[in-house]
């Protein structure tokens, strides 16, 4: 039917905004790049770094049975955006690093559509909210003066939340509310390049399932040294996951862009 598939394109369109922000170590995890390597002492290293993913989404979306195709830039995406927190921290003692990824971030609009055989549009409100939380544990295997590598496991998990309001004039208003909660475990590896004092580049990439079946992502970048306990970072970053759990909403999609981010050594 295609007016009821224009519906949930729609809608569909509005919801899959927020996908873009899921990390799935969905922060592209700019990571510090440290005064010297990280050395095996009793010191501990505290880091934070919020960070901007200004990713673009391609994917399918599937609700109670009905599939869309999305496609949405990040100038679609952010212009969605009501609020939103991103930010990564990472606590290391010697070999030993905790990094922990929290994200949350709430998207709403509020569109006419016009479907065929009625004589006035149907006024659609739709907010989701978004948390993902990734705690990961580092191991550092090598680590020299210009260059250090990680090995790294953990688990991610997701909350996708969603409310929508259908005002159809004189057929009456409804609403609809739906949530869907899931995580994966993930493993990879990091590396850290460091020529010089000022300048360094990092290559993550990781890979699993559970939720998902599967994901992966990889991610990469350069850093420069502003001050002693600062550091900014340019990057890229690709992901796709395949959300198919036999829940009504299933997601297949691919997020892909730039990453900006700041990170500041606490200690």
């Amino acid at each position: 039917m295609p007016n009821l598939r224009k519906l949930v394109s729609a809608v569909s369109g509005l919801l899959l905004v927020t996908i873009l922000f899921l990390p799935q170590r969905a922060t592209a995890q700019v990571e510090p790049l440290p005064d010297q390597p990280a050395p095996p002492d009793n010191l501990w290293h505290i880091s934070a770094s919020p960070y901007l993913w200004m990713a673009g989404l391609n994917g399918n979306l599937s609700i109670a049975g009905h599939e869309a195709a999305v496609h949405q830039s990040f100038g679609d995406i952010f212009s969605n955006l009501k609020f939103g927190v991103m930010g990564l921290t990472e606590v290391r003692r010697g070999q030993i690093g905790i990094l922990t990824d929290l994200l949350f971030v709430r998207v709403g609009d509020q569109k006419a559509i016009a479907v065929p055989q009625l004589p006035f549009p149907v006024n659609v409100e739709l907010t989701t909210n978004t948390f993902t939380l990734t705690p990961e544990l580092a191991y550092r295997v090598y680590s020299q003066k210009y260059f250090s590598a990680d090995v790294l496991g953990g688990l991610r998990y997701y909350h996708l939340g969603a409310h929508s309001d259908f005002d159809a004039g004189p057929l009456g208003q409804f609403t609809y509310s739906g949530a869907d909660n899931w995580a994966d475990a993930v493993g990879g590896a990091r590396l850290l390049v460091r020529p010089t004092p000022k300048i360094g580049a990092f290559f993550i990439g990781d890979a699993g399932g559970g939720g998902s079946s599967p994901t992966w992502q990889i991610a990469f970048g350069a850093g420069y040294r502003v001050t002693k306990r600062t550091t900014v970072q340019l990057g890229y970053r690709r992901l796709y996951f395949n959300r198919n759990g036999g829940s009504p909403t299933s997601l297949d999609a691919t997020q892909q862009g730039l990453v900006l981010g700041t990170t500041i050594r606490l200690r």
